[in-house]
């Protein structure tokens, strides 16, 4: 069964009405200073800290944070920061919006506007316009579908590119 753990607070739905994923229905709470930590079997597979959040029915609105995503052995697979996002208590799926950056251990570095973690998937996905370099290759597109690692990236269209192809 898939859990958050929350450090630092604990969300408390009060008399909020079950809204769609990602609108923004009247808070129950706000706090500030935060963790989450998603633990699948024993393994940490994300951290996310934030500067604030508001719990909306079942979501999670969060501002200016970073998620950091693990691989198996505990080390850090990539490291997100955005502006805000949201988390589905429901799925704990998560859409980072403004000033989108995923940041590799390799230094592959994504920017966009928009970005959709899929918890079921362990994909990161967006329909947006994307840029993304690995080492001294840039490349742009719209569409993207990645790892968390960015070590597969498949950019759904409009793709260019300098540099050679892997």
């Amino acid at each position: 069964m898939k859990n958050i753990i929350v450090f630092a607070a604990i969300f408390f739905a009060i008399g909020c009405q079950k809204e769609g994923n990602w609108e923004m229905p009247y808070p129950a709470e706000k706090i500030t200073a935060f963790t989450l930590k998603e633990v699948h079997g024993g393994l940490l597979r994300w951290e996310l800290q934030g500067e604030s959040a508001l719990e909306k029915g079942d979501t999670i609105v969060i501002y200016q944070f970073i998620l950091k995503f693990y691989k198996n052995d505990g080390t850090v697979a990539s490291i997100l920061r955005a502006d805000s996002g949201y988390i589905s208590k429901e799925t704990n799926d998560l859409k980072a919006l403004g000033n989108v950056i995923v940041v590799s251990n390799d230094s592959t570095t994504l920017w966009t506007d928009e970005l959709n973690w899929i918890e079921e998937k362990q994909k990161i996905e967006t329909e947006s316009f994307i840029k993304y370099k690995k080492g001294e290759k840039f490349y742009t597109g719209e569409g993207l579908e990645a790892d968390p690692d960015l070590n597969l990236i498949v950019v759904k269209k409009k793709f260019h590119g300098k540099g050679e192809f892997e």
